[in-house]
């Protein structure tokens, strides 16, 4: 992309001030909440035998296969009716397409339900957001459980980002279309989501400093995808493709991994640092800051939007807890620029897709020190 090019105002994608907006929940109805109990019961009468449901123990509900055994993967519209609300949530699902990019549902009350339950929901919800889901780790994980759980022991400098209770920066989850976050728990203080319109980032930093929107742009970003075999792609943090901006930025996926230093692995250049930084200075002043509570579930276009986390306080009995989704609506998603594609395969392939998909319905009670850890867990490196 030239100069010229990379002053140019984004001409698509939505672009928005947090201030400028207000309306962007969809609060539930008596009727809406009847309906969805309603799928949840059909669903439980299908799948969920008695007798497996009564010897269901408290090491199962913890087991990643869990979810599996129960036959959660069978959750979609046919096994999950929604017949008025989902009319509701179409007209959401275009406005993460063409519109504002992100809406909340709001409720349900989550602590109404178990765990099986309040994932049952959560992806019975979904199925009518985006009929396809990713695997966020080579596992096959579908579920991510976003939290600081009181069972863990292992010293948070060694888990990733999205398992301690310190801020993360903005960014975008690399590879996913749709990212989908339900509340199990809120923190006892702090812990916001924010989010900001990666298109105004783009136009602000245009109108003001293209030098940093050519570095952006400049597809020499080195994402690292191995340790062991020193891997990585190259690709830009900003681009524009069929006519709309597209945002693949997470500051600690970038470069060379801390744990491989010997790595023939590209380091970001001071022009790249630069470029990052301003990215969230910029971020930071047009951010929307959401207050979601317990039961809401967040959607939003994860190529669109950047978001970032504020640092949060637990209660001394409770965790702040969050499920994480990566979805893909194949009829209204976006196409994918081949310098963004690696991660994006990783997770929605289905000509090579994991061993086996899981369904962990709770956090696993002992933490599984990852060998790389990464800020976001976002497409994060495997060997």
């Amino acid at each position: 992309m030239s100069v010229l090019q990379a002053q140019q105002p984004a001409c698509g994608g939505p672009c928005w001030s947090g201030g400028e907006l207000a309306d962007y929940i969809l609060h539930l109805s008596q009727a809406d909440t009847y309906e969805v109990e309603n799928a949840l019961k059909k669903f439980e009468s299908m799948y969920l035998a008695k007798s497996l449901l009564q010897n269901l123990g408290e090491r199962e509900t913890h087991d990643e296969n869990a979810g599996l055994n129960l036959g959660i993967e069978h959750v979609d519209p046919s096994t999950f009716p929604l017949p008025t609300l989902a009319r509701k949530l179409d007209k959401e699902t275009q406005v993460l397409h063409t519109g504002r990019g992100f809406f909340v549902i709001r409720g349900l009350d989550a602590t109404r339900y178990s765990a099986t339950q309040n994932t049952i929901i959560y992806l019975g919800v979904s199925s009518y957001v985006a009929d396809q889901r990713g695997v966020q780790d080579r596992k096959g994980n579908i579920l991510s459980h976003i939290t600081n759980s009181k069972s863990w022991t292992v010293p948070e400098s060694q888990r990733h980002g999205i398992h301690s209770s310190k801020a993360l920066p903005f960014h975008n989850d690399m590879g996913c279309d749709i990212l989908a976050l339900q509340v199990r728990h809120t923190a006892s203080a702090g812990g916001s989501t924010c989010l900001s319109s990666a298109r105004k980032v783009y136009d602000h930093l245009a109108a003001t400093e293209p030098e940093v929107v050519e570095t952006l742009t400049t597809p020499d970003w080195p994402v690292q995808t191995s340790g062991r075999g020193a891997l990585y792609y190259l690709g830009p943090a900003m681009t524009f493709h069929d006519g709309r901006l597209m945002s693949s930025i997470d500051p600690n996926r970038f470069g060379r991994h801390k744990a491989t230093p010997n790595a023939d692995i590209p380091v970001l250049s001071q022009a790249q640092k630069h470029a990052l930084q301003r990215v969230s200075e910029v971020a930071h002043n047009h951010e929307l800051r959401l207050d979601l509570e317990t039961g809401d579930m967040l959607y939003f276009n994860n190529w669109a939007l950047l978001h970032r986390r504020d640092a949060y306080t637990d209660g001394v009995d409770t965790s702040r807890h969050m499920v994480r989704l990566w979805l893909r609506n194949t009829d209204k998603g976006w196409t994918v620029p081949e310098g963004m594609l690696t991660p994006w395969l990783a997770a929605y392939r289905e000509d090579q897709p994991p061993a086996e998909r899981k369904y962990a319905l709770q956090p696993k009670k002992e933490y599984e020190i990852p060998k790389y850890s990464a800020g976001s867990a976002a497409f994060v490196l495997e060997d």
